[in-house]
């Protein structure tokens, strides 16, 4: 079985209607309008298939207004797609995909029905899944295309996620996916919700190219920390492969939502086939990373989108997005 990069081309993507009022609060219109705007922009991109709450069904299908979009309703607890769909591999040139078992992140009680969110939609695309009791969320992984798996020790060795030693995850993740190599990094941001998620500080791009969070705020608890990151990450890399080539992408000025300071990254955005989508947030940083990212990903447009809101709730872009790839063969 092999991992299938974030780049390669998606047959559809896979959201989740915000739903949780205790996590969002008085701001919960804002993050749906705002994830109703980034649906319809990636439905100009591939299908989109969005799951929510039945109570919530004719809202969201009013705030999406799109025919294109499909509406499933769903019981749901929250809204991260990304750690509650399944992880789509490739076996046997065949599309399949694994169940990994999600517990609210170790702290939060409702997650119930966001565990069964994986073998409900393997069942709906008719997809063959395995199940693995692993607690794993989609966020606490990424990989390029050559067997390298990143991932932080803060949330996949943590108490919370009630997960076996450290080893015998290194074993099971390399059985499951085929890996060359795990590269651990100690923890992620600070203060992150999830305990760390890696797909706020490190992106695989493709051709040895690595995007990587850096804060140039030497007051930011995060400088020290990401600095430590990149040259554990080199140095792994640079053991297999002296072709590397990792970029720095600022994390942005402090933003403040409803009195609460934002863990945010231009990191977390989603690939299309013809365009990458990034997080605005409107701080001095957006340019800087509109052009940063214009230059990396020459052959795509680069459509900044204003997600404050929904980042309210502890995630961006990538964090409430699942791509679904499209050709294995």
């Amino acid at each position: 079985m092999k991992l299938i990069p974030e780049w390669e081309v998606h047959d559809k993507c896979l959201m989740a209607w915000p739903c949780n009022k205790n996590l969002y609060n008085e701001i919960i219109k804002d993050a749906r309008l705002e994830m109703a705007h980034l649906a319809n922009c990636i439905s100009d991109e591939e299908t989109v298939y969005m799951y929510c709450n039945k109570e919530d069904y004719n809202e969201c299908k009013n705030y999406i207004n799109n025919q294109k979009i499909n509406i499933i309703q769903l019981e749901l607890d929250d809204s991260w797609m990304r750690d509650i769909a399944p992880i789509f591999i490739k076996e046997d040139n065949e599309l399949k995909c694994i169940n990994f078992n999600f517990n609210g992140y170790g702290k939060y009680p409702n997650y119930f029905n966001d565990n069964k969110v994986g073998e409900y939609i393997s069942n709906q695309f008719s997809i063959t899944s395995y199940l693995n009791d692993l607690t794993l969320e989609g966020g606490a992984i990424t990989y390029d295309e050559y067997g390298n798996l990143f991932s932080t020790e803060s949330v996949l060795l943590n108490p919370n996620r009630n997960n076996p030693k450290k080893a015998k995850i290194e074993q099971t993740l390399t059985s499951l996916f085929d890996l060359n190599s795990i590269i651990w990094i100690p923890e992620g941001l600070k203060d992150d919700d999830t305990d760390g998620h890696i797909d706020n500080i490190l992106c695989p791009i493709g051709n040895r190219k690595y995007l990587i969070a850096k804060s140039y705020d030497l007051d930011d608890l995060n400088s020290n920390n990401l600095t430590k990151i990149k040259s554990i990450i080199l140095s792994n890399l640079s053991s297999i492969d002296s072709n590397i080539e990792l970029i720095d992408i600022p994390l942005p000025s402090k933003i403040v939502v409803n009195d609460k300071k934002l863990i945010a990254s231009y990191i977390n955005f989603y690939f299309s086939k013809n365009k990458i989508f990034v997080p605005k947030f409107n701080v001095k940083e957006d340019e800087m990373v509109y052009d940063i990212f214009k230059d990396i990903f020459k052959d795509k447009k680069i459509e900044m989108i204003e997600t404050s809101h929904i980042n309210y709730g502890g995630g961006n872009i990538h964090c409430v997005t699942m791509n679904v790839p499209k050709n294995v063969s």
